[in-house]
């Protein structure tokens, strides 16, 4: 018996030795991640994939190696650092894959100082100001963007966490960003152009659905990348850049208008926010509006009422049928204004961070004006006493009509008739006269 001990012994250790150095080779050659796409991906690219930079961390492994982000020892020299904890990380990551808001290995060098990426920072801009063109924009990074807080607003990671936990093959050790990010695949957009703004002459695709999510980073592939999966599949017209009449988002161009360059947000975002998910939102204290983006007026539905007032470059005579990207008003990680409304929309800055602040009318509640005015006229057409759409009933100050007034003559705060999931107000649709 004490023989077969030995030689079970020997093979247990051969086996772990032969795992051991598969696993030491599979860390130290990228080419073992599945090739095409994680080489051609934003972390694997040899000419600007992940490097990183640490005390003790070897200097020589190449960009784009996947021991820059896993240890299969959880440490490489018991340095460069230490794994968080005292041990070691899910997926074998250099440091926890999520923590809280701010806090997490994404951010371990998705930030402008401090970073592990070689260079100390990785700069990665926001969609106003990338697709937007808005450049005046600040905010120049992931740890930044995510650090927005109420009244300001951004993607809550621990509620996406907890959505997505038991759905679609995650687990309560997924890392949130992995709801929207493949991080095998994922490409920059531009690639390795931190401080420019989307062009077509390089582009990368950056998502990918929650609901097709799969362990086999082949099988879970990038959404946008082929045109079944661009907002061209609807009747879309892409918003102007900041300043400009003659060039649209996402890229720029003078002609493309038709969303043929972007990726469908409408089919993406619905994987998660529909008619049937409840998600809870800890900034709002309550679970988010369920809504369907295919009978939404923005959406689906059909918007025709009031739209002889649309602006540029949407047509009065395709009104009814157009389809918006989510991207075309949110910003997808955070932003200073409230729900994650960009600060530039269709070429002109939105400024809507308390809600009850004064509208570009000077009218007290109606902040959110800022963003509509971009898209719909007439919302200044007045009677007098009034800076609203021209249906709204001419009063006199101090009128108390409960359907568009709170005490005196104040305006009711536009959300509480305008949001996603709200078919009509007070009971008449969306576009039609009140009273």
């Amino acid at each position: 018996m004490k023989i077969y001990s030995n030689i079970g012994i020997k093979l247990f250790s051969l086996k772990l030795f032969f795992y051991s150095g598969f696993l030491f080779l599979f860390l130290l050659n990228p080419d073992c991640a599945g090739a095409g796409a994680y080489l051609n991906s934003a972390h694997g690219s040899s000419a600007y994939g992940a490097k990183r930079s640490a005390s003790g961390f070897p200097a020589d492994y190449p960009k784009g190696l996947c021991a820059h982000c896993h240890e299969q020892h959880a440490s490489v020299d018991n340095s460069e650092p230490g794994p968080s904890g005292g041990s070691p990380s899910a997926y074998e990551l250099f440091y926890d894959n999520h923590i809280s808001q701010t806090d997490g290995i994404c951010y371990e060098c998705h930030k402008d100082s401090g970073s592990f990426q070689t260079g100390g920072s990785i700069i990665n801009r926001s969609y106003s100001y990338r697709a937007g063109g808005w450049t005046s924009d600040l905010v120049n990074d992931i740890l930044e963007a995510f650090s927005f807080s109420s009244p300001d607003s951004s993607h809550n990671l621990d509620d996406i966490r907890t959505f997505i936990t038991g759905k679609w093959g995650y687990t309560g050790n997924s890392n949130p960003c992995a709801a929207c990010h493949n991080p095998h695949s994922l490409q920059g957009d531009p690639p390795n152009a931190a401080n420019s703004v989307k062009n077509d002459a390089t582009r990368g695709w950056v998502v990918s659905r929650p609901s097709l999510h799969s362990t086999d980073n082949n099988a879970w592939g990038l959404w946008g990348d082929i045109a079944g999966e661009r907002m061209s599949v609807y009747n879309y017209q892409a918003p102007y850049r900041y300043s400009t009449t003659t060039n649209y988002e996402p890229d720029g161009s003078t002609t493309t208008q038709d969303g043929s360059n972007l990726t469908d947000f409408a089919t993406f975002c619905s994987d998660c926010h529909n008619n049937t998910n409840t998600i809870n939102s800890t900034a709002l204290a309550r679970n988010l509006n369920k809504f369907s983006w295919s009978t939404e007026q923005h959406g689906g539905g059909a918007a025709s009422a009031g739209c002889p007032d649309i602006l540029n470059p949407y047509q009065v005579a395709q009104c009814g049928t157009y389809v918006l990207s989510c991207t075309d008003c949110h910003e997808s990680h955070g932003s200073p204004n409230l729900m994650l409304i960009r600060k530039e929309v269709n070429g002109a800055e939105v400024t809507v961070d308390v809600e009850t602040g004064f509208g570009p009318f000077g009218r007290e509640n109606t902040e959110w004006m800022s963003l509509c005015v971009r898209c719909h006229d007439g919302l200044d057409t007045t009677d007098g006493n009034h800076t609203h759409p021209f249906f709204i009933p001419p009063q006199v100050s101090g009128c108390s009509s409960f359907q568009c007034h709170e005490a005196g003559d104040i305006y009711r705060v536009c959300t509480e008739c305008h949001s996603h999931g709200n078919q009509d107000i007070d009971g008449t649709p969306f576009g039609e006269p009140l009273l």
